[in-house]
């Protein structure tokens, strides 16, 4: 069972999407900026990352999560395209609004980690 991390200090989007992710019969984690990436589990499959939050809105932290080989969905209220160009040179798969996220996690996990 692959393993879903989530950088995602707002409860409601938190608690929508790892509901979904549980539907969907996948483990999920909630971490903070000050977890280690070189710690996470090898299960873990899929980064889940709110770019409105400040403490998670580094192209740092996305780089870390791609070198982990991880697939990166990066998610705002309101995209840009100079985010969005910020965050694909990054290494997001995928930049998506949280309205769109949310209605649409189960098929962005069968594409990005089933």
């Amino acid at each position: 069972m692959a393993e879903i991390i989530l950088f995602i200090k707002d409860f409601e989007l938190g608690a929508r999407l790892s509901s979904a992710c549980v539907d969907l019969n996948h483990q999920i984690k909630f971490t903070d900026e000050n977890s280690d990436p070189l710690t996470f589990s090898p299960e873990i499959k899929l980064a889940i990352v709110d770019m409105d939050e400040k403490v998670f809105s580094s192209v740092g932290l996305i780089s870390e999560l791609k070198r982990r080989n991880l697939s990166v969905i990066g998610t705002m209220k309101k995209l840009n395209n100079r985010d969005r160009s910020k965050l694909q040179t990054a290494g997001c798969d995928i930049i998506i609004t949280r309205s769109a996220l949310i209605k649409s996690i189960s098929r962005l996990i069968s594409e990005l980690i089933d």
